[in-house]
């Protein structure tokens, strides 16, 4: 095994508490500038760091050790300190870690976009957490090993629970379950397949947009929502009753860690594909094959115009889809070779200037929903694409094909 699969196992324990995410260029500092550290969850605060949850005093802290087993750097005495001046006639009301130093590789631009896990070692008799262990994923291999258990970590979201549950693929979200939706009656003796989702959820969208991108991102959050509430209806009983062997458990948590990759392999495809129709973009197909068996995520105008010599290859386009791109966009770059320049969609929270130089210089165009620019080095703003202008580009690109 790897040196990060031990590390994983060894801290596969009840007494330790992960909390786990991928870093966005806020939090490395790749906008510009270093955050004050590390946001943490106020419930997440209040099982690790009872002693600083309170409004007693202003900005409580208290320090722990950090030592990070990924990279080679020295421990350090962190500061957790919850930011309460809301209390006090001030505004902020959260809770950090902070004091990471600038050798940290939470804090190197170069991990934008990647996975991070901090494994807080529980106090035995419910104080303070001591110390944190952490590891900062700096290879594919182990990002995919990581969410092979934990199912996909998407970009923006917060996991958290204890070791062992963890490693049982039932890290919990710290959005939790949206019990509003009234599922349908049959779902009880089936898990929807993810159409049906996507067609459920369509009837609980909101109207208050006419903009593809922020439609995308407000889809994505309802049909995430009924998702888990279809999982909790099929599995929460089960844990409930509890298990007759540790091969129960370890067979109903890969059955959830398979139909959460599952999904999240294709959620963000069917989102767009729907989005492309309503807005005009007809001319497209989805998982066409090209040179060598590959199959782009999407092909534009079509399978049969990418295997026509005749047409033109400066009117063909590419889309590759990865809801984070550090690493995976090296996947893309030989998926369709007529194509010189290829597009990826991505819901990354910024990348390094490094990172997108790369990219940049091997002929891969960003689109990313135009609510998380802000997250990306300004500097590179201005050259990302919107879902919107990728769109209409090809609206109107294709007009004379209608």
């Amino acid at each position: 095994m790897s040196g990060f699969q031990n590390w994983l196992l060894g801290k596969a324990q009840d007494n330790f508490f992960f909390f786990i995410k991928r870093l966005s260029a806020n939090d490395t500092g790749a906008t510009g500038g270093h955050q004050v550290g590390i946001y943490i969850p106020s419930d997440i605060v209040t099982t690790l760091l009872p002693s600083i949850d309170h409004t007693r005093e202003q900005n409580p802290s208290v320090y722990l050790t950090a030592h990070v087993s990924s990279h080679e750097c020295p421990d350090r005495e962190v500061r957790a300190i919850y930011y309460n001046n809301r209390y006090f006639n001030g505004t902020r009301n959260e809770k950090r870690i902070t004091r990471w130093g600038g050798d940290s590789p939470l804090q190197d631009t170069e991990n934008t976009g990647g996975l991070a896990l901090l494994a807080f070692e529980l106090d035995p008799e419910g104080g303070d957490c001591k110390s944190i262990d952490i590891w900062v994923c700096s290879s594919l291999e182990d990002e995919q090993f990581a969410e092979s258990i934990l199912g996909e970590v998407v970009p923006g979201s917060l996991l958290s629970g204890v070791g062992s549950k963890v490693l049982g693929g039932f890290a919990v979200l710290n959005t939790g379950v949206n019990h509003k939706y009234n599922l349908p009656e049959d779902w009880k003796d089936y898990f929807p397949s993810g159409s049906e989702i996507i067609n459920y959820a369509s009837m609980h969208y909101t109207k208050t947009s006419k903009s593809p991108d922020a439609q995308l991102i407000d889809r994505r959050r309802i049909e995430y929502d009924i998702f888990l509430l279809v999982e909790e209806l099929h599995v929460l009983d089960i844990i409930r009753k509890g298990f007759g062997s540790v091969n129960e458990f370890i067979d109903l948590a890969n059955s959830v860690s398979n139909r959460r990759k599952s999904r999240a392999g294709k959620s963000l495809e069917l989102h767009l594909e729907h989005l492309f129709i309503e807005h005009g973009l007809n001319h497209f197909a989805t998982q066409a094959v090209t040179e060598g068996k590959k199959k782009p995520d999407f092909l534009f105008p079509s399978s049969e115009a990418y295997h026509d010599d005749a047409f033109p290859d400066e009117h063909l386009r590419m889309l590759a889809v990865k809801t984070t791109c550090k690493d995976r966009w090296r996947q893309i770059v030989t998926e369709a070779d007529r194509i010189r320049q290829v597009h990826l969609f991505t819901l990354q929270e910024g990348v390094s200037i490094n990172q997108y130089q790369e990219m940049r210089g091997v002929g891969v165009r960003l689109v990313v929903p135009l609510s998380l620019h802000k997250k990306y080095p300004e500097e590179i703003r201005e050259e990302l694409m919107t879902l919107g202008d990728f769109i209409l580009e090809l609206v109107a690109l294709y007009t004379d094909l209608d």
